[in-house]
Parts: C-alpha cells; sequence; structure tokens
C-alpha cells in the first residue's frame, strides 16, 4: 500500500505527468494494432528488447497466415520464429495455448468484443487466459484499437514509482495499478498511454536498475527518495 495519501497521490500524479511533459513532450500513437495482434506483440515481448519482439511479431505475421494458423501449428514452427525473444521455448507453446483458449471462450480468435466491456471486467476475462497477467492484459486494452482506460506497469514504471514514493518500496505490480487508478482523475486512455512511456523511457535510460543519474532526471526536485537520502540511490560507476 502507498505511503501517500489519496489525495496527496492525485496532486503527485499531476506532478509527475507535468513534468515528464514539460521535459519530453507529448506522446500520441494513432497507428495502433488490432486487440489481437496487441495481445500476441505483448506475449512474445515480455523480457525482451522492442525492436527484437518486433522482428519477431512480424516473422509470424509472415509465416503464418492468421491466428488460426498459429493456434494450429506445430509448436516447433511458432519457436522457430521467435528465436531472438526471451525464452521462446517457453513461450511459443504458451502463445499458441493463449489463442486456443481465447477461441474456445471468444468463439473465435477475435478480442474486438472487448469493446463492449467495463475496463475491470475486461482485464479479468484477459488475466483468464492462459499465460496472461496484469501487464499484458493491460497493454492489450489500452495500447490497442480498444483505447481503454487502463494503465500499464512493467518492471521499469513499478521501479520508477517505488523509488518516487508514488507506491511503497516493496509494492507488487496490482498494488501501484490500484494506485495509480485511484490518482488519476483526470487522465483519459491517451493519458495513462502517455504516462505509462514517460515512465518506461526514465526508467530505461535515467532511473535504472543498477544506476540512477538523479541530475538529469525531471522528477528529481520531487522525488521522495532523493528529497529522504542520497544514500539510498545505486550510484553510476566512476
Amino acid at each position: 500500500m502507498s505511503h501517500l495519501l489519496h489525495g496527496q497521490q492525485q496532486s503527485s500524479l499531476r506532478s509527475i505527468r507535468e513534468q515528464l511533459q514539460n521535459r519530453y513532450g507529448r506522446i500520441r500513437d494513432e497507428h495502433r494494432l488490432d486487440p489481437v495482434s496487441q495481445f500476441v506483440r505483448c506475449f512474445i515481448g515480455s523480457r525482451t528488447h522492442d525492436l527484437t519482439s518486433w522482428n519477431a511479431f512480424l516473422r509470424l505475421m509472415i509465416r503464418f497466415r492468421d491466428w488460426d494458423a498459429i493456434a494450429d501449428a506445430a509448436v516447433a514452427e511458432i519457436e522457430a520464429e521467435l528465436k531472438d525473444v526471451t525464452y521462446p521455448e517457453k513461450k511459443a507453446p504458451d502463445l499458441q495455448l493463449a489463442l486456443q483458449k481465447i477461441r474456445v471462450r471468444a468463439g473465435a480468435i477475435n478480442l474486438d468484443f472487448l469493446e463492449d466491456f467495463a475496463e475491470e471486467p475486461a482485464l479479468i476475462w484477459l488475466e483468464q487466459i492462459h499465460g496472461v497477467g496484469p501487464k499484458i492484459a493491460a497493454a492489450t486494452l489500452n495500447f490497442s484499437t480498444l483505447r481503454k482506460r487502463c494503465f500499464v506497469i512493467d518492471s521499469h514504471v513499478l521501479r520508477v514509482l517505488q523509488r518516487f514514493g508514488f507506491v511503497d518500496p516493496k509494492a507488487g505490480f496490482k498494488d501501484a495499478y490500484r494506485a495509480i487508478m485511484a490518482a488519476a482523475e483526470g487522465f483519459d486512455a491517451d493519458g495513462l498511454y502517455e504516462l505509462h512511456w514517460h515512465l518506461k523511457n526514465l526508467g530505461q535510460y535515467l532511473c535504472t536498475k543498477q544506476e540512477a543519474f538523479c541530475g538529469d532526471c525531471p522528477l528529481s526536485e520531487i522525488c521522495m527518495k532523493r528529497i529522504e537520502g542520497p544514500a539510498w540511490f545505486p550510484r553510476p560507476a566512476a
């Protein structure tokens, strides 16, 4: 649970958004994938660089004529197209099972019907699919053409939220998600999309797992952990 009160979190989140927009500008993406494509893209992209997972996704699109073909293919054929991503031997059978589960539950490998769902039931529906956690579910809903009001939390975003003091240092993904959504009044789906990518980029390049480049961080003046004391942060190697 966050150590900030709800009202403080709302003010804190608005401050985060303002500081990041001032430094990096606005982020909008009008070229979105359909829900199943986004689902597959997220499914194979965990713990893998974006360029690598995009290339694997495109290979799948070229190799197989449609999602049913992947659901019915030999697992070795799927794994061959995922050879560059992390854990292809696990992701190939898991992806196939996930697509099969969608087909059984929805009658076809199509997620467009989730447009008629409220955000929470849509998240629950997706998380009941084999191999799907909060990140894949939220990304499918927010990043795709569904454009639902969900927030995607990956390890980079969670680390920044913990260090900033928005959530407790031991908070997990679901705790952080609840905290963000409770404080995100005034944020629409595009605003949450933008916030995710600003925080992810911050975690990838400035507030990394190994090093924290506080002097270059646009949030340094309002960062709770920096205020508490510099000894908390990992330091860049000399």
